[in-house]
């Protein structure tokens, strides 16, 4: 079973309010990617069962600018990646 956007978005958004507050207020942009290994990679690797990737993977990134004690502006920027179909979060990232 393939989920929506909206509910990819609300798992998106819960895990950012556990795990990243500052971001629980920004409305994130969101990016259709593929990925896989390539036959030849999985042929060097020696692969026979390869490892079943996810193929399609939406990632949300997260983008806010912070003003420092010095005035100074500090862009800060996180970013899930989600497999697509199951809703499972694979990556999480941000400074």
């Amino acid at each position: 079973m393939t989920l929506t956007s909206e509910q990819l978005n609300k798992i998106v958004k819960d895990y950012i309010k556990k795990e990243s507050p500052e971001f629980k207020d920004v409305e994130p942009t969101i990016q259709d990617e593929e990925r896989s290994i390539p036959h030849e990679v999985e042929r060097k690797l020696g692969l026979v069962h390869p490892k079943k990737t996810p193929t399609k993977v939406k990632v949300f990134t997260f983008k806010k600018i912070v003003t420092a004690e010095d005035g100074a502006k500090i862009p800060i920027v996180g970013k899930v990646t989600v497999d697509a179909k199951t809703g499972k979060i694979l990556k999480s990232t941000g400074n």
